[in-house]
């Protein structure tokens, strides 16, 4: 395997990370302006939504469980209230009760009072709750802190609703601790009721009656101590403070959401981007394809916007003239048998893959060898657009000794009257001419092999320009009976399967892969060879 120079010099951490900002910056336009796009309108639709405002009051829970023996053991304090309790209470249909009414009885707007009013409603059947939260910090003991918030469409309103909310919870803890309270003294009075009743039927002045009426008299003194105890019990819970009526609503906040969205949305894309990019990973440079076990040849640059006319110029002395001698020295040391026949093609059209046939056989002209290009894409050929073949001289192949106009079809079926073009420089080219399936059916001849090998005694290179290996099988049949194929690819375009798809079909032929070209490089992710002093940032296509 031929390794580039350029891939020496890379580990695979450094080739990774350059594709991941190469992704990123192809996809710099949508990966900005969207965004900027969805903060813009996340402020304006934030800026547009209605203020809302959150007070909170907090309630304290840490006094012990007292009883009175007059009571029988009843509490006169009610007791610690397990986890998750106050949350159940605020938002029963008692307390929301006790809330809307207190909501109605204070000095706030009557859209107000109706809008707080019919939320409470309607989060109390939908059992989804946002009006009023609770958010208890408590011991194991459950002794601790519970955090009343509420909110509201103005700072006066949620002040209200907090502290309504407070008086509501307190209500109904001194309820229940009265509650105890009460059933105790309800025991009382029934024992009293009783008393009396067998007092009634007594003789007055016994020593039953006596001791009766000494009962009572007991019961009389504990049960107007359980009337003063009804009356002061008290719950667990104690107000710490009451509410304040916030300065800043809590929502909308314009500014935080853009960024928020304008981050999130950053993140977002440049995943999508990266995912995108995993799922159809593309041929970039060198390493791409040396990952794949796969030799590679060379890569060529994008060229600036010209014909391709103008391209056997660039190979000769221009932008072209250092990658393409170094696919060459690649290709003499994996082929180096004189009058060697070398299949070029691509996997889809558009590649390059006729750029790189005329590029290399110019870089082989330079060198003084002998080069013979026979286009062989009998379907959309593109050779005669890269050389001047106005007024060129034909020249006989082996086989033929008078020099006729000559195309592909012809030379196949006539073999003594193949001609081609001297184009100069040593290299002759032998034009597609007749188009079609039936044109490209002569590919398929069994003699042809022999054929090309005859005409190739004359050169040093024969290339044979075919057609794209995923729309037709043209290069599968040409090639696996020439001496290697040349596979070109274009960077940023060619999908990893793809390629892999190629190589695979290539493997099963028995054609011989020489290697794989990468065309259109662009200048972040070429080679050092032509890095120097070229400015390259287009696109040639076969």
């Amino acid at each position: 395997m031929t390794l580039t120079p350029d891939t020496t010099r890379r580990s695979s951490d450094d080739i990774d990370l350059l594709q991941v900002l190469e992704t990123l910056r192809r996809a710099w336009i949508p990966l900005t302006v969207a965004p900027v796009v969805l903060a813009a309108a996340t402020y304006l639709i934030s800026s547009r939504q209605a203020p809302t405002f959150e007070a909170g009051t907090s309630l304290m829970s840490s006094m012990p469980d007292t009883s009175n023996d007059t009571l029988k053991g009843a509490s006169v304090t009610a007791s610690q209230l397990p986890q998750g309790a106050v949350d159940e209470v605020i938002h029963s249909r008692a307390s929301v009760a006790r809330i809307t009414d207190l909501i109605g009885k204070s000095d706030l707007p009557a859209d107000i009072k109706a809008k707080i009013t019919a939320d409470l409603g309607n989060e109390l059947a939908n059992d989804k709750y946002a009006r009023v939260t609770v958010k208890a910090r408590l011991d194991q003991q459950q002794r601790g802190v519970y955090d009343l918030k509420a909110s509201a469409e103005s700072p006066e309103a949620a002040r209200i609703l907090a502290n309504a909310a407070a008086t509501s919870l307190l209500a109904w803890d001194v309820e229940r601790a009265r509650s105890g309270v009460a059933r105790a003294r309800e025991n009382l009075q029934r024992q009293l009721d009783n008393l009396n009743a067998r007092l009634g039927a007594l003789t007055p002045g016994s020593l039953e009656a006596q001791s009766l009426v000494a009962a009572r008299g007991q019961l009389l003194l504990n049960l107007s101590q359980a009337t003063v105890f009804e009356e002061g019990a008290s719950g667990n819970l104690t107000l710490l403070a009451e509410a304040n009526a916030p300065r800043r609503p809590v929502t909308p906040k314009p500014t935080r959401n853009a960024a928020l969205v304008f981050l999130l949305s950053l993140f977002a894309g440049a995943g999508v981007a990266l995912l995108t990019d995993a799922l159809r990973r593309r041929v970039r440079i060198a390493g791409d394809v040396l990952q794949l076990g796969v030799n590679t040849l060379g890569e060529l640059p994008r060229v600036p916007r010209i014909k391709r006319g103008q391209v056997v110029g660039l190979a000769r002395t221009g932008q072209l003239y250092e990658p393409s001698g170094f696919i060459r020295v690649n290709v003499a040391s994996a082929v180096s048998k004189a009058g060697a026949v070398i299949a070029v093609t691509s996997p889809r059209p558009g590649e390059g893959k006729s750029t790189v046939v005329a590029t290399l056989a110019t870089s082989y002209s330079t060198a003084g060898k002998k080069i013979l290009i026979i286009d062989m894409d009998l379907h959309r050929p593109s050779q005669q657009e890269y050389w001047s073949v106005s007024g060129r001289p034909w020249v006989p192949l082996a086989g033929n000794t008078v020099p006729l106009r000559c195309d592909v079809t012809q030379a196949i079926e006539h073999p003594t009257q193949a001609s081609a073009l001297d184009v100069g420089g040593g290299v002759h080219y032998l034009p597609a001419g007749e188009t079609g399936r039936r044109a490209a059916a002569l590919l398929s001849r069994p003699d042809l092999p022999d054929l090309l090998r005859r005409w190739a005694a004359d050169y040093d290179l024969v290339l044979l320009d075919t057609p794209p290996v995923l729309a037709l099988a043209d290069a599968y049949v040409i090639g696996q009976k020439m001496d290697g194929m040349i596979l070109v690819v274009e960077s940023g375009e060619t999908s990893l399967p793809e390629l892999q798809r190629v190589l695979g079909t290539i493997g099963s032929t028995g054609a011989q892969l020489i290697g794989v070209v990468i065309n259109k490089v662009a200048k972040s992710g070429a080679g050092y060879y032509y890095n120097y002093n070229y400015n390259t940032n287009s696109t040639l296509k076969s």
